[in-house]
């Protein structure tokens, strides 16, 4: 599910409102993921974007030769192009080629941007924008339906994923032959190359990239499956016994974790603070004999596979209609070889969380 032309209008308006609450005149963007965000241009990563919202409503885009070709699903009213390369060699001017095509555009009042739009504005010779880095921010926590769908769309893949390392894994396998298998199993699923792809792909560890490692019998594989399509990541996690004949202790670990879930879903509300949540899965482990959490409960998802709300004693925050969310409580010992994480993705909704993930969290 790519962003729809009506969802980026719908974010394009929101901004308009911060805009009229600043008294600015338009603001540039040129992050990659904030074109993105707003106007459904997800340029390629080798390239530079830039787009100009006004306060009025209109938008210019200055993108690579050949998007025009997409307009019609581009949320812009007009678009500019600039050669990204010369003789088919890229250059390092391309954040200011972007910029400098929206210039007859940009009006002489006070504009905002993000990171990347200020360093361009300031090298077409406009005075620094004011920064709306935190406005944007706060924006992207509560996702609309074509950024749930988004999302929803890449963790369908993360069950490819999940399906490939059981039908893979094994004593004597080794991690990063698992890997090559999942990898590939899951860019055909998707059509497309996947910029980013999770974080953990070992056995016998908390996590980790995989290694030239063979896997043994008794050892659990921990895959933080974090697949990122059209722009959007999905973070779930599964731990799986390499045998498929867990132990005792790892049962007994993989119940409590298990059983969790329903303790902490009902818990999560717009409104309530994060650390509340967190503090419940903490308390719960301690009850059950464990040392409690070791590492947060969860995050945000969305362009980056880390984002507010933060479900994590070390933040503040508090949740609202639209976050979408992550719980992955986790145990780790010597004896579980060496440990066991479980991890859902939810949307907050006005009345508690829905579930986004299905897959079994069994580890065999």
């Amino acid at each position: 599910m790519k962003l729809t032309v009506e969802g980026c209008r719908a974010r394009q308006q929101l901004l308009q409102q911060v805009l009229a609450d600043k008294g600015l005149e338009a603001a540039i963007l040129a992050e990659r993921q904030y074109v993105h965000y707003f106007s459904g241009h997800l340029c390629n990563t080798l390239h530079s974007a830039a787009l100009l919202i006004k306060a009025d409503g209109t938008t210019v885009l200055a993108a690579a030769v050949g998007t025009q070709a997409d307009a019609d699903n581009l949320a812009a009213d007009e678009i500019v192009e600039y050669a990204p390369d010369a003789h088919c060699t890229l250059h390092c001017r391309q954040l200011d080629e972007a910029t400098k095509a929206l210039s007859a555009a940009i009006p002489s009042g006070a504009i905002g941007s993000d990171a990347h739009g200020i360093a361009g504005a300031v090298k077409i010779g406009r005075s620094a924008p004011v920064d709306l880095s935190p406005e944007l921010l706060h924006m992207r926590r509560s996702k609309h339906p074509d950024e749930v769908a988004a999302i929803r769309d890449s963790i369908h893949l993360t069950s490819v994923m999940y399906d490939t390392a059981k039908a893979t894994i094994g004593p004597g396998v080794d991690e990063v032959d698992v890997f090559s298998e999942i990898l590939a199993a899951t860019t055909r699923e998707a059509g497309e190359f996947l910029e980013f792809f999770g974080n953990d792909f070992q056995a016998n560890s908390g996590g980790g990239k995989a290694r030239r490692r063979k896997m043994n019998a008794g050892e659990l594989y921990v895959l933080d499956a974090g697949p990122r399509l059209h722009g959007y990541a999905a973070d779930n996690c599964r731990s799986f016994a390499v045998d498929g004949s867990p132990t005792d202790a790892q049962m007994k670990a993989w119940q409590c974790i298990d059983s969790v879930f329903a303790v902490v879903e009902p818990a999560v509300k717009p409104g309530i603070k994060a650390v509340d949540v967190y503090n419940i899965a903490d308390q719960y482990f301690k009850d059950a004999g464990y040392a409690g959490m070791i590492h947060h409960l969860g995050h945000g998802i969305g362009l980056n596979p880390h984002e507010p709300p933060e479900l994590n004693p070390e933040y503040d925050a508090v949740f609202d209609v639209g976050n979408v969310i992550t719980m992955e409580p986790g145990l780790y010992a010597d004896e579980l070889r060496a440990g066991i994480r479980l991890e859902e993705n939810y949307l907050v909704t006005e009345t508690g969380v829905e579930k986004l993930t299905t897959y079994p969290r069994e580890m065999v």
